[in-house]
C-alpha cells in the first residue's frame, strides 16, 4: 500500500527573516492556521527554505543574534557557509552539505552569520532551516548544539539520483541527528523520471518537499517550494518529473498541547508568557 497526498500546502509563503535574507516558509503552510498549522506536521513545528541568494559584497545579511526555547532546531547548507555562535559559549561553521542540531531547550540566544570572506566578497547562501519539537519532559532541557559536518553525511548512489540522510534511516543509510523525537530526514536529487520508493513505519506522518523541480505522487504532481504530506499507507512512492532537489520528512507525532509564539514554542500560555520574561531578564544567557 503506498501513502496517499492528503493535503497539498501550495505554495510556500515567500518572506524574509534576520537580516534580509529571502526564505520560503514551507511548514506550517499557508493551508493551516494557529495551533493547526503544527499540529498538521507533528513532530515538525516549521521548515524554512532560505536563498537560493548571492550575496552582495559587504552585506550583513544573515540571522543576528535572536533568542528560542522549547524546541531544536536542524539547519541543513545546500551552498554557502555560516558560522554559530550561542550564548552556552557554542560555535561551529556550518559548510555546504553539512548541518548543524541545537537544543533550544530551557532557552539559548543564538546567530548564524556568513563567514568573514562571504561578508566581504559576497557568495551564493542556500539551504534549510527544521524545527522539531520536544515532549513536554525535555522543555526544559540543558540547550547545546551539536556541528554534522559534511563527512558524516556522505551522498548515497541511487539508481537516478542520489541522497543524504541527516536523521533515521533510509535506504539502508542511518543518518547521524539524534533527535528524541523520533524522526527521518533526507535530501534527495533524482533525474527526470527515476522513481524512489521508501518504507514509512506505521503511525508516523510523512512528507515530501521539492526546494528545486517537480514531482509526482500517487498522480499528484508537486512543484517546487510545495509540500506533500502524506497519509494511510506504509510506503512512500514518487516520480521526479523534471530534475529535482527535496527533502523528506517523516515522524511519529508527540500529540501533546502546543502554544507557540515567535522564537518559543512550549505547552501552555503561560509558559509562553514565563519564556519572554526570562528573555527579557537575560536568563537565557547573551553573545559576547
Amino acid at each position: 500500500m503506498s501513502f496517499k497526498p492528503v493535503s497539498l500546502v501550495v505554495p510556500g509563503l515567500p518572506t524574509e527573516d534576520g537580516n534580509r535574507v529571502p526564505l520560503t516558509r514551507l511548514v506550517p503552510g499557508q493551508g493551516h492556521r494557529g495551533a493547526d498549522a503544527f499540529r498538521a506536521m507533528d513532530p515538525f513545528l516549521l521548515m524554512d527554505h532560505f536563498g537560493p541568494m548571492v550575496l552582495p559584497p559587504g552585506t550583513d545579511a544573515g540571522f543576528p543574534p535572536h533568542p528560542h526555547r522549547g524546541f531544536q532546531t536542524l539547519t541543513y547548507l545546500i551552498q554557502g557557509a555560516f558560522r554559530h555562535r550561542d550564548s552556552t559559549g557554542g560555535s561551529g561553521l556550518l559548510r555546504p552539505g553539512g548541518a548543524q542540531l541545537m537544543n533550544a531547550g530551557a532557552g539559548i540566544v543564538h546567530e548564524e552569520m556568513p563567514v568573514p570572506e562571504h561578508l566581504e566578497t559576497g557568495g551564493p547562501i542556500e539551504g534549510v532551516q527544521l524545527w522539531i519539537n520536544l515532549p513536554k519532559a525535555l522543555k526544559g532541557s540543558t540547550p547545546g548544539y551539536t556541528d554534522l559536518q559534511p563527512e558524516a553525511m556522505p551522498w548515497k548512489p541511487l539508481p537516478g539520483g542520489r541522497m543524504r540522510v541527516l536523521a533515521g534511516t533510509w535506504a539502508g543509510v542511518t543518518g547521524p541527528a539524534q533527535t528524541p523525537a523520533k524522526i527521518a530526514y533526507a535530501h534527495l536529487e533524482l533525474e527526470t523520471g527515476a522513481r524512489f520508493q521508501h518504507s514509512i513505519p506505521a503511525g508516523w506522518i510523512a512528507a515530501a518537499v521539492p526546494l528545486h523541480g517537480d514531482i509526482r505522487i500517487e498522480g499528484t504532481e508537486v512543484s517546487a517550494n510545495s509540500v506533500a504530506l502524506l497519509g494511510d499507507g506504509d510506503d512512500l512512492a514518487l516520480e521526479a518529473t523534471s530534475p529535482v532537489s527535496l527533502m523528506l520528512l517523516a515522524g511519529e507525532p508527540i500529540r501533546e498541547p502546543i502554544a507557540h509564539y515567535g522564537p518559543f514554542v512550549m505547552n501552555t500560555r503561560e509558559e509562553i508568557e514565563q519564556a519572554i520574561t526570562d528573555y527579557q531578564a537575560g536568563r537565557m544567557g547573551h553573545l559576547e
